[in-house]
Parts: C-alpha cells; structure tokens; sequence
C-alpha cells in the first residue's frame, strides 16, 4: 500500500506550487504524525505555522520540506477522494438491499465511516468504530456525528443491524458527549419491530442525553419488492402513520416543556399520509443558548414541506408586492408554459401551489405525478425517481420544458439512479429539461436581479426519506 495521501492537483501560484508539489507526489507526514486522508491533512495544519512536511515523490524519492505558514494562507492543493469505510452490518431495513439491477454503482456503497457522518451528514451506527476511531472524533472535533440508532435496547438494535454483537449505544454516544461532540440520531421505524413502547423507550433514552443529543429523526421504514428481507418487515400504512403522530405528539409536548425542543422530529412522510397537518416552523427549531437553528434534520426528510409551504407564501407575497409597484411583467408571465414532474406524495401539495401561482400571476405551469417503475411503484418520493420513471410518463409532459427535482439526479455528472444522465432524457424527450425556477422565470419588467424570489427549487421538499 502507498504512503501518505496522493496529489491530484495544485493550483498555479499558491504555497504548494513554490514548495515545487506537484500532481502525483504524495504527503506522508505533518510534524512526524501520519496523514491518513485529506482531513487529517487539513487538522495537523490547521494553526500551525512552522511544519516539517515529509512528502514521496511521484518517483519514489522522500522529500522532507519546512515550511513557514501564515495562517490565512491556503495550501492550493486537491488530494484524492477519500475511500469510505464500508458497513459491516446486515440492517433489516437497509434500502441498498433493494436496489435494482441498473443501478449508478455508487448506489452499492454502504457506508459507515465517521469522518463522511462529520462532513456530509451520513448516518453510521458506531457498532463495528474502532479505538482509533473513537480517539480521532474526539481530537479532532469531528462534530456532529449523526448516529443511526433504531432502538436503544442492545438485542432489539442487534436484530435490527443483523449484526450479533449488542452494543450499548447510549454508552458510545455519552462518551463522545462528554468530550464535547454534538450528536443527531435517527431511529428508522419498522412497524411491529421497534415502533410502540419500544420507540417511547428509545425516545426517552435519547432524551436523557440531550442537549449533547441535539435532535431525533424518526423517519418510516421504505420497502420495496426486491428487498431480500421483505417477509421480515410490515409495510408502513397511512394508519400505522396516524399512531405514530397519536403516540409521539404528547411525548414531544412534554420534551419541548422539559427541554425547549421537541428534540424527536416525525419525518413528513408521517403527517401526509395520516392526512395531518404539517407542523409550523416553530415546531422543527432546537435552541442552543442564545442562538437557534432552523430544521435541524431537515436532509432526513423533517421539515422540507413546511419549509416549501412557507416559501412557497413568501414567494407569492413578493410578487404581488412587485406587481403592485408596477415591476411585474404579466406579458411574460403567459409565456411561461412548461411541466413540473414530482413524485406521487408531493404531488397534491404541489399542484395547489402551482394553481394558485397560474390563477394569480397568469403562468401556465402543468404538474405531473411521476410513478416509480424503477424502484417499484410503492417508492412515491421524487428524490428516487429515475430517468426511464420520467421517460414513462412523457404523455403526462405539457408545455415548452419540464422542470425535474433537483434531488434525484447527481449534480456533478447529471446521473439519475438508474444510470441515465440529464442529456439522455432531454434528447429522448426532444424537449428541455430545467432544474429550478431561475431556469424558466424571470416576472421583472425592468429585467434586475429579481430572480430569487423565484428561486426556492420545490424539488428539495420532494426528497423526503423512504
């Protein structure tokens, strides 16, 4: 195996080009002390401004070279993408056990690895983290970690991650709390396995820990045809959605009392299939002291479509406000005459607010359900629609574009989940495919940067975890 982490490129003129780095050379030290990966590259130099950096040449040749470093100076460098842990569970509920064949290989990756838990929000479970591992989090303030959890019980949460060995979950998370690691928890409910007294006893447990535990996701077990463990789980019903709701909404009542947050958060999905309403804003914010933040497992699927709503009222708002000052082009608005493709749950939300746009403004915007025949039809979340769901519902598709979820395609290569880019649809379509309002609509008379009151992209709340 190859010392230290490799190069891929260095920018012209910055530090690592005087000190002659190059594309290929790799850093294998920083003060004597190893480097693993680029973050622990970026911590062993982090306020440091005299360091000794020892370095393999692309030719096998060591260099050691000092360097003197003002702080607010950067390196200039990009370093190989890091290699994720891989998971070494074997989780009832795991949605990668479900994939079709097709799928983008990146789909195939089960991760489990603290360092992407800290940088992209990642959930791991913690039950195979090294010593190592645990003394890395906590020198290097890897915080939060989001941690999934499922049940606190240990032989409850070892059937549920297929993995004999019980680990005292709350044990881990306290000794990372008391080195000052923020910790957001997820608890994936699989209706008769841990929902009930067992999800009160796992909320209250998490409960205990706060305010180091910040927040609770409790999201809905996803399940489709082709999962291996199918005739282990009970599918979620809007009824089983209705008890959770019924369950947990006293629970929260009395956490917002003892602790100022709700602390455990239902994913939307609960509330729009039980036909409730969604929760106002104030319901998803956690306190931290003098400060507050805003929907806290929002990636998770909490809080998107009161966030949409709320936009959603904003947006309208500013436009009769321009409308009114004479800055709003009526003109351009009847031009705008396009589809707006979402999942089956989002779609009712969307098309009320589509249709009160259209019956104010005077835009034509058509709005299509888009049924999931990659995944199976019982996936109703746009964030997992994939380019052949779009291409079978072409005759759904009216107007001069169609505007997708921004969350279902990957923003770097423009791959769907099935392997099909954004170019692919347009082309088989033959009609052009936008990604957010500020593709398609500019109501401005006077042509400034009004954009953003347009610019929410309704495809972040179509996202919601399955």
């Amino acid at each position: 195996m190859a010392k230290g982490i490799k190069i891929i490129e260095v920018e012209p003129d910055s530090l690592a080009a005087e000190l002659e780095l190059v594309a290929g050379d790799r850093v294998w030290t920083i003060n004597g002390k190893r480097v693993r990966d680029a973050l622990d590259f970026k911590f062993l130099t982090a306020g440091e401004e005299d360091l000794t950096v020892e370095v393999i040449k692309a030719d096998g040749e060591e260099w050691q070279v000092e360097v003197e470093k003002d702080n607010s100076e950067a390196w200039g460098i990009d370093f190989e993408p890091m290699t994720p842990r891989q998971c070494g569970n074997d989780c009832v509920f795991c949605f990668i056990q479900q994939n079709p064949e097709g799928s983008r290989k990146s789909l195939w990756v089960r991760d489990e690895d603290i360092r992407f838990s800290f940088m992209y929000g990642n959930y791991s479970t913690l039950s195979t983290i090294t010593k190592s591992e645990i003394e890395r989090v906590i020198e290097q303030r890897l915080s939060p970690q989001y941690v999934s959890v499922h049940a606190t019980d240990p032989e409850l949460r070892a059937y549920l991650l297929g993995n004999p060995k019980q680990v005292d979950i709350i044990a881990q998370m306290r000794r990372f709390i008391e080195h000052g690691i923020e910790i957001h928890a997820q608890v994936v409910l699989c209706p008769t396995i841990n929902d009930g007294q067992h999800l009160v006893k796992t909320i209250y447990d998490l409960a205990e820990l706060s305010p180091g535990i910040v927040s609770t996701a409790v999201v809905p077990l996803g399940i489709t045809d082709k999962h291996k463990y199918r005739n282990r789980l009970v599918e979620v019903t809007d009824d089983f959605c209705a008890e959770i709701i019924d369950l947990m909404t006293p629970i929260q009542n009395e956490l917002k009392k003892k602790l100022g947050t709700v602390f455990a958060f239902l994913g939307d999905e609960f509330y729009i299939r039980a036909g409730r309403p969604i929760p106002p804003k104030s319901h998803y914010r956690i306190v931290r002291g003098s400060e507050g933040d805003d929907y806290p497992q929002i990636e998770d699927g909490v809080g998107m479509v009161r966030q949409f709503f709320d936009a959603h009222a904003k947006r309208m708002k500013q436009l009769a406000k321009m409308r009114e000052r004479g800055q709003f082009s009526m003109a351009k608005a009847k031009k705008v005459y396009g589809t707006l493709a979402t999942g089956l749950i989002f779609y009712p939300m969307l098309k009320k607010a589509v249709e009160e746009m259209n019956s104010t403004f005077g835009t034509r915007l058509h709005v299509a359900q888009v049924e999931n025949t990659f995944f199976g039809k019982g996936v109703t979340v746009a964030g997992l629609l994939s380019g052949v769901d779009y291409l079978n519902a072409r005759d759904q598709f009216k107007g001069e574009f169609l505007m997708l979820p921004p969350h279902c395609y990957r923003e770097h290569d423009q791959k769907f989940l099935d392997g099909m880019t954004v170019s692919d649809l347009t082309s088989e379509l033959v009609l052009p495919v936008k990604r957010s309002w500020n593709d398609v609509l500019d109501l401005h008379e006077e042509q400034q940067a009004h954009r953003t009151i347009l610019s929410h992209d309704y495809g972040a709340v179509t996202s919601i975890s399955v």
